[in-house]
């Protein structure tokens, strides 16, 4: 009786099991339609509800109309792609916009794109002879040549003027099997063609590895992104025109897979990221993170919470302590011109004839000032987690911007950090990065003693600038500014609560509804001594007010054999 149980129970599980693979698959079933090797691909889950949401949205209405939004359109890339679309639209011979790509999809609807500097893509939606009859391709098919192919598929072509005339494109369109293909290729079109068909379903794009391992590891929701990563990064144009962050940060990266889910009152996009090395990271202990998480001051606009590994704990010491010296550091690297094999020099500013002959010397004293690894002196305190946090503050001139900053470790052997060696390289490092060399300065530390807490103290000459650090319990806590450190001390907050089966590595929360004092202000005083007030006070403060219903954003990571996953939740109103 006990193994025909069994066996039952091991036949239901094998029935669930396939039940749930072919849910899986049938998520991402419009990628069996597209053909292999495309550089990034696109999923909606409802073209047309999609469209009247956005049409509908405050924030577009905000977005569309910030200079954040005008400059895009009028920056190079902008041009670019406003320019190719156009391309396409007089080719058609009617505007491809938002609402004819509502009327082109019943509800599930893709693209793919293949070619970043050309814009070749491939867009697939199912739809019925009846709609197909009323897209405005069909309407506009005079413009075509018709054309049947081999096998009685009828297709309709027309050239595109690419590029000012220096590239050979196409616009091509079909309807089969109750899908409307467009296509920007002859290849495309007929590899696609094959695919709807069954002819050739290995040169999908489904069947790629990196996608096969992503796909099976996220649900489609509202819309999914997924990315070969790998082709991008040889791409020219997505480096030079499409990339806004370091390319270090992206070499790691096979491909990634991103979904984005609409809910009551919050948006949630899920990334997965297949990497080439392996970095598994232990998860975040909840009872530890609350207990950091709980000297956090109310006002703060930003932190961020992650495991204290090597790197990330040297790094939360030298940004907490030294962020005031890193323009000195930096001004080598940052002086260099870059060329553009299409469009020549680019300018590197207006003082660059005073700079270039001084690399030699910059490079010397950028040598001269590597940073000191403080991950050694905690290590025997054995940091567990690291929490950063930041408040930004308006100063009289001419040092007119600061930011308090702060570090807290957790410590699960707090008697046995190393105080003197600590204070000895702070106190040294200090010394080398501020260029004071004379015999006779000494940089003393303190004992301060305040409303029942004690600290330590240094002050650096002159500059009315100082470290502080508190040991209180297992939180080692370390800021560069007393009065701040007063603040987190007094602070105790009991509202950081993570259910148990919450699992990440690194938490990062950026509230909104203190963006009066920590952008509008600053950006304010920005303008008010002419520091680039077009950026900051027109493009990036009318970006922050277009997404105004956003009061949080909320990432979490977890990084897990070659998979790294982040959630990214906007709460909204």
């Amino acid at each position: 009786m006990k193994l025909k149980f069994l066996v039952l129970m091991a036949a239901i599980c094998l029935i669930v099991l396939a039940v749930y693979s072919q849910i899986k698959k049938d998520d991402f079933a419009s990628a069996k339609d597209f053909p292999r090797d495309a550089l990034v691909y696109v999923q909606v889950d409802d073209l047309p509800e999609v469209i009247r949401l956005w049409n509908d949205s405050k924030i577009a209405e905000k977005y569309l109309q910030s200079d954040n939004f005008s400059d895009f359109q009028n920056n190079h890339l902008g041009r670019k792609l406003a320019s190719r679309w156009d391309e396409f639209n007089v080719a058609a011979g009617f505007q491809i916009d938002l609402e004819t790509l509502a009327g082109l999809a019943e509800r599930r609807a893709a693209i793919a794109l293949y070619d970043v500097g050309k814009l070749e893509f491939v867009f697939i939606a199912p739809v019925s002879n009846e709609i197909f009859a009323a897209t405005r391709f069909l309407q506009n098919k005079h413009k075509f040549a018709e054309e049947i192919l081999a096998d009685e598929t009828v297709i309709y072509r027309v050239a595109v003027e690419a590029d000012r005339g220096r590239q050979k494109q196409e616009l091509i369109f079909t309807h089969c099997e109750n899908r409307l293909i467009v296509a920007t290729s002859e290849k495309l079109i007929v590899q696609t063609l094959a695919n709807v068909k069954g002819k050739s379903p290995k040169n999908s794009l489904f069947e790629e590895a990196s996608f096969q391992n992503l796909s099976s590891k996220i649900s489609s929701h509202t819309a999914t992104v997924w990315l070969n990563q790998s082709a991008l990064n040889d791409d020219y144009y997505f480096k030079r025109y499409w990339l806004m962050s370091d390319m270090e940060n992206l070499k790691n990266i096979r491909a990634g897979m991103f979904d984005i889910e609409i809910q009551d009152e919050k948006l949630i996009e899920r990334r997965k990221f297949l990497l080439n090395k392996i970095r598994p990271v232990a998860p975040l202990n909840l009872q530890q993170a609350e207990t950091l998480l709980s000297v956090i001051p109310a006002e703060v606009p930003f932190y961020e919470l992650r495991r204290a590994e090597k790197n990330s704990a040297n790094e939360a010491v030298q940004k907490t302590i030294f962020y005031r010296y890193e323009p000195l550091e930096n001004l080598y690297e940052n002086n260099f011109v870059e060329y553009d094999d299409y469009e020549g020099y680019e300018s590197s500013g207006n003082d660059f004839d005073e700079k270039i002959d001084d690399i030699e010397e910059l490079e010397t004293v950028r040598r001269e000032l590597e940073n000191f690894d403080f991950a050694k002196i905690l290590q025997s305190a054995n940091p567990q987690s690291v929490l950063t946090f930041g408040e930004p503050k308006v100063l009289s001139a001419p040092l007119f911007i600061d930011f308090d900053r702060a570090a807290v470790f957790y410590l699960s052997s707090p008697n046995s950090f190393d105080r003197g060696a600590f204070e000895t390289e702070v106190a040294r490092s200090l010394l080398k990065k501020t260029m004071i060399s004379a015999p006779n300065v000494n940089l003393k530390w303190e004992t301060k003693n305040e409303n029942s807490s004690s600290w330590r103290e240094l002050k650096l000459p002159m500059l009315d600038w100082n470290v502080c650090y508190a040991l209180q319990g297992n939180r080692f806590i370390l800021t560069n500014n007393a009065v701040f450190l007063h603040k987190i001390l007094s602070s105790e907050k009991t509202d950081f609560k993570y259910d148990s089966k919450d699992s990440f590595t690194k938490i990062s929360v950026v509230d909104l509804t203190q963006k009066d004092k920590a952008f509008t202000q600053i950006f304010d005083e920005l303008e008010a001594h002419s520091i680039n007030s077009n950026f900051f006070g027109q493009n990036i403060e009318s970006l922050i007010k277009s997404i105004s219903d956003v009061k949080k954003i909320e990432i979490k990571q977890f990084d897990s054999q070659n998979i790294s996953d982040e959630e990214i939740t906007f709460h909204l109103n």
